[in-house]
């Protein structure tokens, strides 16, 4: 009886956790955005990035996220933390762009097709980001 009450128990919590989506998705499947007017969304939480990479089509802009209450962050077109513009990339700014506990920064329009690389100055070694631009 015990064995039965206990599997009841577990199947009601994971029907409970599909229902309210309390699973965590930790899948480095790169991120697609739907449309080149969907804006792309990369959050920093930490000293990475929550997917490696991300496609978009050429025109997109892409927004990045610091987590409330997390350390902020350098964004740079480059790899290894250094600042080395990629041809055909948006500005990032002299010196790229920072963006704070909670606060939120959007890319200009990406419109050269390629592959690119996005860059944490403050957390090089962990924090590089692989941008495809399609189209």
């Amino acid at each position: 009886m015990k064995k039965i009450a206990l599997i009841a128990a577990l199947l009601l919590l994971v029907a409970t956790l599909v229902a309210c989506g309390g699973t965590t998705n930790t899948s480095t499947t790169p991120t697609t955005a739907a449309t080149s007017n969907s804006t792309p969304t990369v959050s920093m939480s930490g000293v990475a990035f929550d997917v490696p990479s991300i496609t978009i089509p050429k025109g997109s802009t892409i927004t990045f996220v610091t987590a409330q209450g997390g350390s902020p962050h350098n964004l740079v077109n480059g790899t290894s933390g250094l600042a080395h513009p990629e041809q055909g990339v948006p500005d990032f700014g002299t010196g790229g762009q920072t963006v704070g506990s909670g606060a939120s920064w959007t890319s200009p329009p990406w419109t050269t097709a390629g592959t690119f690389h996005v860059t944490c100055t403050y957390h090089p070694t962990t924090m590089t980001l692989t941008v495809t631009v399609t189209g």
